[in-house]
């Protein structure tokens, strides 16, 4: 879809003042996590604001989801810190522009499914991994205690254990406070920017009582915080662990971006439908734009995209007017920002750590799947004891290893009748029957009839079976699905195929009616479908729904047939007339 619509629209007189109430807000959410997520990700506290200012105006512009906020987020900072630690901070850019290079190659080619190749259940175990990391590393800053670098969540619970009678009871105080009030406040109103009072509060405790603790420090004052430059190509003999540290990085945000994206459109729907493909060209374009300004990788961010939706915004121009006000608070209140407590931010940090132990993700494949408990630990434990990259590592091969059933995902295009000059079907109303018969001319839809398992290896597949959706010109009420075939269902699979019919469902204007659904797949698609656009209509057996059935007499006809016509078939409805030269003929053409 053009953007040029949606960039009209930032403008209209009738959204410019929700738009610019919900900017503010995002806003003040954006300048002190972004400065906590800099700091978690070790690098400097200016990195994070630059960050988000550039790829905010970028993602905001040209991402392929309308109400989405891009910028640094939690999820991505150890990461980045593994980065930083292997290859210095001078590397980062370069580690950006790449990862940004890749994203931009992958929409432009269509291969943003291929992002998608990560299990749900691993990314949902890298959440809580990460939550468990950010925890174990900030909970020394909060209580003002210095630990050695490079610790794992044992090791730093067994430290502070032994070092309990070094805390500093001012820094604990900030931290437990600041923690407090982003948890409280939103409870005594759902738009109140929670972070900002908290750590503007935490800033004013300091300094009016005379605290000691720990500050951000001194940054780059006004425009100098943004320098622009071409990221420095690194030796070659660097290139080679550089690769695997860009594709890593890539894999992870693009998978983050497009899950969030995809969560964020069953939100709120808007006038621009979500482009997978358009979000990696938008976050492809940010990352390269933060690269230039020395900056850190960056996605779409779930927890500042879902507020913008609270905020009831319209239209792009939040996510541009938060990066505008980031921008404001580097070019005119760098001195204050400077001044704020380091255990503000690590308190900041705490939270967010605390809400990415329990992702929703998981639960979702937990309810389809049980086994899927075990990728989910396996990828926590190999991050715990291994590091970010050998976790996920394990977690897919765990996944991998438990995808029994290793067959290829088909889908077989049928063309089923719905009026010839000798059968009436009941089921069409009276107005297309009318039309049929004044024209006498045959009417059909084409169905599909899908066999083989659903599940994150066949991703591809389903891209492809979407596209042949989307492209075919003879779907008359509704896309019809028959799911009689599906041997497994796997819940990333599931979501996918869910997602991406209610989008084609969408442009087309038609419904989607699944036939002879098994318990497991209408089990998955609870959980992936909430608003039921799905559910509504998937039945279990062609008799509550159609007047013509898929027998499986008919599985080897499928099979050497590419293009079966269901109107040489003799089984139909017995409700329906069928002409006995109409019988003769199927039964005389069998092999």
């Amino acid at each position: 879809p053009s953007l040029i619509p949606e960039w009209k629209k930032m403008f209209s007189k009738e959204t410019l003042l929700t738009d610019i109430s919900a900017g503010v807000t995002v806003g003040c959410i954006a300048v002190p996590l972004s400065l906590a997520i800099a700091v978690a990700s070790g690098v400097p506290a200016e990195v994070g604001l630059v960050t988000a200012v550039v790829s905010g105006v970028a993602g905001g512009m040209l991402g392929g989801t309308t109400l989405a906020v891009t910028g640094p987020a939690a999820a991505i900072s150890l990461l980045v810190v593994g980065a930083v630690t292997e290859h210095g901070l001078e590397a980062l850019p370069f580690i950006t522009l790449g990862c940004g290079a890749l994203q931009l190659a992958s929409g432009v080619t269509r291969l943003g499914v291929a992002a998608k190749l990560v299990p749900v259940s691993v990314i949902a175990g890298f959440t809580t991994g990460v939550g468990i990391m950010i925890l174990s590393g900030q909970a020394p800053k909060a209580l003002g205690i210095t630990a050695p670098a490079g610790m794992n969540p044992i090791e730093t619970a067994t430290f502070l254990g032994e070092h309990i009678m070094s805390i500093n009871p001012a820094s604990a105080a900030l931290a437990a406070g600041t923690a407090g009030a982003m948890i409280f406040l939103p409870k005594l109103h759902p738009k109140m920017p929670s972070a900002l009072l908290a750590v503007g509060g935490a800033t004013v405790a300091t300094h009016s009582l005379g605290l000691d603790v720990s500050l951000i420090g001194t940054i780059p004052h006004g425009l100098s915080a943004f320098q622009f430059g071409v990221p420095i190509m690194p030796p070659l003999k660097d290139i080679p662990s550089l690769t695997s540290t860009i594709f890593l990085i890539y894999a992870l945000t693009s998978a983050e971006s497009l899950l969030s994206c995809a969560a964020l459109e069953k939100m709120k729907k808007t006038s621009y439908k979500h482009s997978p493909d358009q979000e990696l060209i938008g976050q492809g374009l940010a990352n390269m734009g933060a690269a230039m300004f020395m900056g850190m990788p960056v996605t779409s961010v779930i927890a500042r995209s879902s507020l913008n939706v609270k905020l009831n915004a319209q239209t792009r121009f939040p996510a541009i007017f938060q990066a505008g006000f980031v921008f404001s608070g580097v070019v005119f209140f760098s001195q204050t920002i400077s001044s704020i407590p380091m255990p503000a931010l690590s308190g900041m940090l705490i939270v967010t750590g605390i809400s990415m132990l329990n992702p929703t993700e998981f639960k979702h494949c937990y309810a389809v799947e049980k086994m899927d408990t075990i990728p989910f630990l396996t990828t926590i434990a190999g991050m715990m004891n291994y590091g970010l990259a050998e976790g996920i590592g394990i977690g897919c091969i765990t996944a991998g290893c438990l995808i029994y059933d290793y067959g290829q995902l088909h889908a077989h295009e049928i063309q089923l009748p719905i009026k010839t000059s000798d059968v009436q079907y009941k089921l069409m109303d009276d107005q297309t029957l009318a039309t049929a018969a004044a024209t006498n001319a045959e009417v059909v839809t084409t169905a599909w009839r899908l066999k083989g398992p659903i599940n994150f290896r066949n991703m591809l597949e389903i891209d492809d079976l979407a596209l042949r959706i989307k492209e075919c010109n003879t779907i008359r009420e509704s896309i019809v699905l028959d799911m009689r075939g599906i041997s497994s269902v796997e819940f990333t699979g599931v979501e996918e195929l869910a997602n991406r019919l209610v989008e084609i469902a969408d442009d087309k204007g038609t419904t989607i009616q699944m036939w002879n659904c098994s318990d497991n797949l209408q089990n998955a698609l609870l959980q992936c479908d909430p608003n039921q656009r799905i559910l509504a209509n998937c039945h279990q057996s062609t008799a509550e729904l159609a007047p013509y059935t898929f027998p499986l007499e008919e599985e080897e006809k499928f099979e050497r047939m590419k293009t079966p016509m269901w109107s040489d078939s003799v089984h139909f409805d017995p409700s329906a007339v069928i002409p006995t030269t109409a019988v003769d003929k199927t039964t005389s053409s069998k092999p």
